[in-house]
């Protein structure tokens, strides 16, 4: 898999509430659900952590993100690094973790446009490749107490928000809050842009309480957004003193194209709908009828 991998006697000791026999509970659950792929003890132990050490939590968690990612080719298939699709990606837009924890111990993904030409941006290469980094960074440094989502949309134009998929959005909205093994701590938008109301139409109905509360809209980075997020854990495009953003990516691109193995093998991680227990699930299950979403109109 991944060239670096978080060690699992570590998150024994930094978590005081993950207990092995959780862990091993899990394992044989697992093994009774012939649908789930098989999965190691570092993954149970991101799900466990991510449910706050509850069992039952957990085993619906890593149920619905294997379903999801099965049923959602467009993010979760063809993830190796090295294609065309996601090397133009890569130069389209940065997505990368913030190499220093906030003192809550909370890790801060930051997500920009790169090439600003609305021409070239794909919303489900974007999705992708955050979740990509998203995958790599659980993998490598195991859990957090929390994790803070941050979009710079410095440069996005109202062609960009036209180019959003409402289907897309949804889907990935509901694999954020439901399946992802994220404690999700923080969630922002810097440099917002004067049509914000049209990009928050297409994400709120699609937003539990949970994340609409947690959400915060900074026109420019400023006092409210360090009121948050201390500057010395913020790229200093945006006022912080961690370091320039695109030198962190340059860093963090080489370590996604060095991982493309980690990629390819994880993309086998899916669920055999055909060996479920009662009626197999299809994407209309999880995310109601595509034809209800296939167009935005923006006036």
């Amino acid at each position: 898999m991944s060239s670096k991998r978080a060690n699992i006697l570590n998150e024994y000791k930094k978590n005081p509430d993950l207990k092995k026999e959780d862990v091993e509970s899990l394992l044989g659950w697992l093994k009774m659900q012939p649908h789930l792929p098989s999965i190691d003890e570092l993954q149970v132990i991101l799900f466990l952590n991510a449910c706050y050490y509850s069992n039952e939590a957990t085993k619906r968690c890593i149920d619905i993100f294997y379903t999801i990612r099965t049923h959602c080719p467009e993010f979760f298939a063809n993830r190796n690094p090295n294609s065309k699709q996601l090397k133009e990606g890569l130069n389209i837009s940065l997505h990368c973790p913030l190499p220093k924890l906030t003192p809550e111990g909370y890790t801060i993904f930051y997500n920009c446009l790169i090439n600003k030409n609305p021409d070239l941006f794909v919303f489900n290469t974007t999705l992708k490749l955050f979740d990509m980094v998203a995958s790599l960074h659980l993998h490598e440094c195991g859990t957090s107490n929390g994790h803070i989502i941050i979009f710079d949309l410095e440069g996005c134009t109202l062609t960009h928000i036209m180019k959003i998929g409402l289907l897309s959005m949804k889907k990935y909205l509901i694999y954020l809050q439901d399946a992802l093994p994220f404690r999700l701590k923080g969630f922002h938008f810097v440099n917002a842009v004067p049509f914000m109301d049209k990009l928050m139409a297409i994400m709120n109905p699609f937003m539990k309480k949970e994340l609409m509360d947690m959400l915060q809209i900074h026109t420019s980075p400023n006092t409210n957004l360090f009121n948050s997020i201390q500057k010395e854990c913020l790229p200093q495009e945006i006022g912080g003193s961690c370091g320039s953003i695109k030198n962190i990516f340059d860093d963090y691109r080489n370590n996604i194209n060095e991982n493309a193995k980690f990629f390819i093998e994880e993309e086998t991680l899916v669920v055999n709908e055909s060996r479920r227990s009662g009626r197999p699930k299809n994407a209309g299950d999880l995310f109601g009828v595509e034809g209800t979403f296939k167009k935005l109109d923006i006036d």
